[in-house]
């Protein structure tokens, strides 16, 4: 039941997202309450396969922003997902930094690391493609639509970033991406 409703609500999202009626909130959220969330999502999966998780938010990133949060938890969440489904030992990473101050917006810099399986060149070119997985063998060990790196790179375009990869074979992948967020005062949230 918890797959189907994970894959209605990609193609819906999708599907929005194609006819340009996703639409982005602008709202004031706390930074850490969003990584709590993303943590506990992920932690069960993760504590199956005795993977340690690392939430490594760097002193300069300012706690209160404005945005989607929703949305920015979405990225995070298939981002990390897809980290602990691909990797069967180690840790996962999620590193976040300001990558550039604009006044009162920052570009933040997202990086989820995995010690898993890793991608080739020709995988890491497929990866943002509509409905499109990097191993395409029908008797493939791991499931999904192949929709949520599509829709995490729309939603990572609508918030103003980019998103891409750095990976090797058998030593792991980053899933690097930006976004750009307003500042907000503690009193907002």
């Amino acid at each position: 039941a918890q797959s189907l409703l994970a894959i209605i609500n990609d193609i819906l999202d999708f599907s929005k997202i194609e006819a340009g009626k996703l639409k982005m909130e602008s709202i004031p959220f706390q930074l850490n309450e969003v990584l709590a969330n993303l943590d506990t999502i992920i932690a069960i999966n993760a504590q199956e396969k005795d993977l340690q998780i690392i939430i490594d938010t760097q002193a300069d990133v300012p706690t209160f922003l404005v945005g989607d949060p929703l949305r920015f938890g979405q990225i995070l969440l298939n981002l990390a997902s897809n980290a602990v489904k691909f990797t069967e030992a180690g840790k996962i990473t999620i590193k976040t930094e300001v990558s550039e101050e604009q006044g009162d917006q920052i570009i933040l810099k997202v990086t989820v690391s995995d010690t898993g399986i890793g991608l080739t060149g020709e995988q890491i070119k497929k990866l943002f493609q509509s409905f499109t997985q990097a191993d395409t063998s029908t008797t493939r060990k791991f499931g999904g639509t192949g929709l949520g790196l599509t829709i995490s790179q729309k939603l990572v375009e609508m918030m103003g970033g980019e998103i891409w990869v750095e990976s090797e074979p058998g030593v792991g992948s980053s899933f690097i991406f930006t976004v750009r967020f307003g500042r907000a005062e503690k009193s907002m949230v």
